[in-house]
């Protein structure tokens, strides 16, 4: 062990020499005295007991409960010797008198905790008029305070008040840019829907000429076989019936888009429409809350209220809110309007080509007709000259009849004459005279004229079979022509008269 600084430690609690080995050490039990160890205690003395001397405070000194010059602020060093049942010891009378450590002494009767100069300076603290000072003090402060408050309210109230001024004149500007905004979407999706209601009306015109395409074509197909020919009117029918399916395909590409712009167009009414509202109701609490004062009968308290908002934004960013949200909608019905322009190009055009494509299939038509017509002319006359020529033919049949009857005439006579002479004569008058010679020269002149008469019967007869069968003909391609004049001159045309005009395709 080592030895402790005495200087540190206390000499009644701590104690400085060793105890040797082998020395018990012995702790005083409570109420216990330490006994004349202490340096203060003196043995008691009979006749130690002095009467009470008068105290004297010097000239001008405080009344005797306040402190006096002659206090000590360190505390009273108080000898306390062995006179009564309890232990004597040193009190410190500091700040910390009443920490554990270093309070007084207790005993069974009372206990000792201030000082006497404790107690006087206690007394001045308690007399001390603090809290009136303070109070008078905290008067003239509180009054002034008070105007500088009233006076500050009154500017914030004054401020807030024209802040709120121009902010209602702000939402007034941007609510008369959002109505405008509002009309123009508006009218903007009426417009559309009639534009849309003129292309559904002209798509479902287009099924007309559609139809009176197909069915031109459908009734040129029951010509007769040699009319069955793909010509100029036919091309322009198809190329009719191919415009009117590229038509309809232009108009449901456009219907589709128009379809989307309008989704777009009422998306975008129903944002500004939104927006338009919150500017109403921002408009409408702003204006009450610049109608409202101090003295209104409207006040509530609302703890809690004098914070941000969570979903609270910048000026900045309602500002570039405000002009993107109108800007988006004139976006929109910009573009929208441009639909509408391509729309009405696409009926207008469109019908235009129907139109100039009716006219060429019309005058194909007509070209057609009119040459069926010259042919049809023709055959006719071409077929009266065959029936003159049939009828010449047959009457040279007849003539030709007539003539090989009088040659068989002639051959019969010419015959019995020969058959008489080869025969009826006798011995030597059956001889070859010159009548006999001219017998049979005529003979076999009658043969030869009648095979001769006989080829050209035969002859007619082919002729006049020809001629029957070019009748025929003629009279079956002039019943062709005539039945495809009836289809293209007159039930074509009449089916032809009901294409609608471009009028009727921008009316829809």
């Amino acid at each position: 062990m080592t030895t402790e600084d005495p200087s540190k430690t206390c000499p009644y609690i701590c104690p400085t020499t060793i105890k040797p080995a082998g020395e018990t050490i012995s702790y005083l039990e409570a109420g216990m005295s330490r006994g004349p160890e202490n340096p203060h205690a003196s043995p008691y003395v009979p006749g130690l007991i002095q009467p009470p001397e008068k105290k004297i405070y010097p000239p001008g000194a405080p009344p005797r409960y306040l402190p006096q010059p002659t206090d000590s602020t360190s505390g009273d060093i108080l000898g306390m010797g062995p006179i009564g049942p309890w232990a004597p010891g040193h009190i410190d009378w500091t700040p910390h008198a009443g920490t554990t450590g270093v309070r007084p002494v207790v005993d069974k009767y009372s206990i000792t905790r201030y000082s006497t100069g404790e107690w006087r300076k206690n007394n001045e603290y308690v007399l001390t008029p603090r809290a009136t000072d303070k109070a008078r003090n905290w008067e003239t402060t509180t009054k002034k305070d008070l105007a500088n408050a009233f006076s500050g309210m009154d500017n914030k109230l004054a401020d807030v008040n024209n802040k709120l001024e121009k902010r209602v004149k702000d939402l007034s500007h941007w609510k008369r840019e959002v109505e405008k905004a509002v009309l123009a979407i508006t009218d903007e999706i009426n417009v559309l829907d009639q534009d849309r209601g003129r292309l559904k009306g002209a798509c479902r015109i287009l099924m007309l000429p559609e139809a009176i395409s197909r069915e031109c074509l459908e009734l040129r197909t029951n010509r007769y076989e040699p009319d069955l020919v793909r010509d100029d009117a036919e091309q322009e029918l198809i190329k009719e019936v191919a415009i009117v399916g590229e038509i309809r395909r232009v108009f449901m590409d456009t219907l589709a888009k128009v379809e989307e712009q309008m989704s777009m167009n009422k998306a975008a009414k129903a944002s500004i429409e939104f927006d338009w509202s919150d500017k109403m109701v921002s408009l409408k609490l702003d204006t009450q809350n610049l109608k409202l004062s101090p003295d209104s009968n409207l006040l509530l308290w609302h703890p809690g209220v004098a914070r941000w908002p969570e979903n609270a934004t910048t000026l900045e960013y309602w500002e570039h809110f405000c002009s993107e949200s109108i800007r988006n909608c004139e976006e929109v019905r910009q573009k929208s309007e441009n639909l509408r322009g391509d729309l009405m190009t696409a009926i207008v055009k469109g019908s235009q080509d129907m139109k100039i494509q009716a006219e060429r299939t019309n005058a194909a038509l007509a070209e057609t007709v009119s040459a069926t017509e010259e042919l049809c002319e023709k055959l006719e006359e071409t077929l009266k000259i065959n029936l003159q020529q049939l009828a010449h033919i047959e009457n040279l049949i007849d003539e030709l009849k007539d003539s090989l009857r009088k040659v068989d005439e002639r051959n019969k006579l010419v015959m019995t004459r020969l058959h008489a002479r080869n025969y009826d004569r006798p011995n030597v008058e059956n001889c070859r005279d010159e009548a006999q010679y001219a017998l049979m020269a005529e003979a076999k002149f009658v043969r030869e004229t009648c095979e001769s008469l006989s080829g050209k019967l035969r002859e007619a007869e082919i002729i006049r079979s020809d001629l029957m069968k070019y009748r025929g003909e003629l009279e079956k391609q002039i019943a062709c022509k005539r039945k495809s004049l009836n289809i293209d001159l007159d039930r074509c045309a009449r089916v032809r008269a009901h294409m609608p005009t471009p009028e009727e395709f921008a009316a829809g």
